[in-house]
């Protein structure tokens, strides 16, 4: 009878070993599985997961593996004590985004219950304005001209450099004085006309009526036609 309840007590702490050594097991979990973020496209979208063991046994991570090559995940450690915790430095580009996307990093592991866990992260790319751009009236100074044409209204009328305003050879020459006097001092003058002589003509006699920055268009309208074409010639 005692021989027998020795054996029932052994038989019974066995199972219970086996029973404790069949429960220790790594179990991995995140901190938060999902991160959401709203971005403009083009942004570099980072983040910190946390994984850790939750379990009794070691949790040996073995691969890591992301969804596109957008993205990049960083690991520093991959084997973690029951309670040890690691961080998981998530990259992701979201040039050519466009609406919502998810990328995801698959950790592999020895947990028996998610041997495939899986960190979301989901970009939205915000419908964002284009900013204009400011420039302020000291710069704008560094890159004002006055352009002139200075052929006959008729012609100005019929196409012209956007842009440039009518002052024809004809007022010049009759008042190149007074003409010289209403033009700008400061800024650079571009004259043109149907060809180089009408720009060159304008500009010898503002020259000498004392306006001291007179450039003529090499070619006038003419020259410019052939160069570049009408792309930026106007009606009125």
């Amino acid at each position: 009878m005692e021989a027998a309840m020795r054996a029932s007590i052994i038989i019974l702490l066995g199972i219970g070993t086996f029973c404790i050594a069949a429960s220790a097991v790594p179990v991995l979990q995140a901190d938060n599985a999902t991160y959401a973020v709203t971005v403009q496209s083009g942004s570099l979208v980072t983040h910190t997961f946390v994984v850790a063991n939750a379990g009794d046994e070691t949790l040996a991570i073995s691969n890591v593996r992301t969804s596109c090559g957008c993205t990049t995940a960083a690991l520093t450690q991959r084997d973690l004590a029951p309670g040890e915790s690691v961080n998981v430095d998530a990259t992701v580009n979201t040039a050519g985004f466009t609406g919502t996307v998810t990328r995801t990093i698959t950790l592999h592991s020895n947990d028996p219950s998610h041997p495939a866990f899986v960190l979301r992260i989901d970009v939205t790319i915000a419908d964002v304005a284009p900013t204009v751009p400011a420039i302020s009236a000291s710069d704008l100074k560094l890159v004002f001209y006055l352009l002139i044409d200075v052929r006959s209204p008729e012609e100005y009328a019929v196409a012209h450099l956007f842009g440039a305003v009518n002052v024809p050879l004809a007022t010049i020459r009759e008042a190149p004085a007074s003409s010289a006097s209403r033009l700008p001092h400061d800024v650079p003058i571009i004259l043109y006309g149907a060809d180089s002589d009408g720009g060159r003509a304008a500009g010898a006699l503002l020259l000498a009526a004392g306006l001291p920055y007179v450039l003529y268009l090499d070619g006038g309208l003419t020259g410019w036609g052939a160069t570049f074409g009408e792309g930026i010639l106007r009606a009125l």
